[in-house]
């Protein structure tokens, strides 16, 4: 007697792109998030946090990362 699957275990057809860039946009979400932990932590211990530039352009990149996944979705569905 065979099991059936449930939809939850069935096997998941992936687009390797689409991985490629989540993987992409979590990489630039947690060096982003990784800054402002690290400015907030100066700034407690009174500190200054000279990497404002950092923040932004780590911010933009977040930006950029997150379109590209959402562009390609539009593109190609997956």
């Amino acid at each position: 007697m065979g099991r059936s699957m449930s939809p939850a275990l069935a096997p998941i057809v992936t687009c390797s792109k689409r991985h490629q860039l989540l993987q992409e946009f979590a990489r630039v979400v947690s060096e982003y998030h990784r800054m402002q932990t690290a400015q907030v932590a100066a700034f407690v211990d009174g500190r200054d946090f000279p990497f404002e530039d950092w923040i932004a352009k780590a911010a933009a990149r977040m930006e950029e990362a997150k379109y590209a996944v959402l562009a390609h979705k539009q593109e190609h569905g997956c």
